[in-house]
């Protein structure tokens, strides 16, 4: 006996690429007129698009008032999801298309990680294996590596959390950082009461060591109700912050490594590090690894392990 499929997949279904595509532009632009010139489109043509998708969704994505368009809620949620899918298909289709005939390697982590760590040391491994290119996807969702055919992916996970086969590359130290001339008055735990407080504040990656109430709790202070608090929801706009000097931020090594070594931050009060969760490597299990693959994951390890040490 058939089974109706759960409401999201049918939602799915009614969906029309055009429509998505049309909703991304306006929503990028806030303007109908600019998405249907990008598009090729009548102004009217994008409306009854987007009109379509809000009838379907059940709930308005803009905000139509006298001084243009705005998005709500929803449709800022919608917009990021669909910007990413829209660009993930159209690299997919690329490389279908058109088969890079060098060797590569597609590799999935989080956007801190890439953006903060791996990154800036592509350089290094295009050095030694200046033969390979290397495709990065940086991602707070998990990619399924054998369906959607990543070679590797870097997950951060407690322990207890890592599944078989997971190659433990670093167990993160967590610490109290901030610039040079904050960290300078911020010698001792009392001193922390007045520092102000840069907040991780992301709706996915929780855990204990990443909340100020944990450091509280575990060195003994309290801030004042009149200390400010800044939230973010990029870790790299954390590091930012602190590096500006705009407040005391929880540090994770080994993200926070490059400016720690570059005198952008320093730590405060050392004695108090802690460890973290995991970065894990995880591999395709589908099929064996690829050269290219190989030579990365081997680059990968020994470069975290020697960055880890220095």
């Amino acid at each position: 006996m058939a089974h109706d499929p759960p409401a999201t997949q049918r939602l799915l279904r009614a969906m029309s690429l055009d429509a998505l595509r049309g909703f991304e532009a306006a929503a990028r632009s806030l303007s109908f007129t600019a998405a249907a010139e990008e598009l090729s489109l009548s102004q009217s043509a994008v409306s009854k698009q987007v009109k379509a998708l809000e009838d379907l969704l059940g709930r308005p994505l803009f905000v139509r008032g006298p001084r243009g368009l705005g998005l709500t809620t929803e449709g800022r949620q919608l917009h990021e999801g669909v910007r990413l899918a829209l660009q993930q298909l159209e690299a997919l289709l690329e490389r279908v298309v058109q088969p890079a005939e060098r060797p590569a390697v597609d590799i999935s982590t989080t956007p801190s990680f890439a953006s903060l760590w791996l990154v800036p040391r592509l350089a290094a491994f295009r050095a030694e294996a200046p033969d390979v290119d290397v495709r990065i996807d940086a991602s707070e969702t998990p990619r399924a590596l054998d369906r959607e055919g990543f070679d590797l992916a870097v997950r951060l996970a407690r322990p207890e959390q890592a599944e078989a086969g997971w190659q433990l590359l670093a167990r993160e130290r967590l610490m109290l950082v901030a610039a040079p001339a904050l960290a300078r008055r911020l010698r001792q735990v009392a001193d922390l009461a007045t520092a102000p407080l840069l907040v991780f504040n992301h709706p996915v990656e929780r855990h204990a060591g990443m909340a100020w109430a944990h450091w509280q709790a575990r060195l003994g202070w309290t801030s004042s109700a009149e200390t400010p608090v800044y939230q973010f929801s990029q870790y790299e706009q954390v590091l930012g912050a602190a590096a500006e000097g705009l407040g005391l931020a929880i540090g994770r090594s080994p993200l926070v490594l490059p400016a720690l070594h570059a005198g952008a931050l320093e730590v405060v009060l050392p004695a108090t590090t802690q460890q973290g969760l995991g970065h894990y490597l995880v591999q395709r299990s589908d099929t064996a690894p690829r050269p290219a693959a190989h030579r990365f994951a081997q680059w990968l390890a020994r470069s975290l392990a020697a960055d880890l040490l220095g």
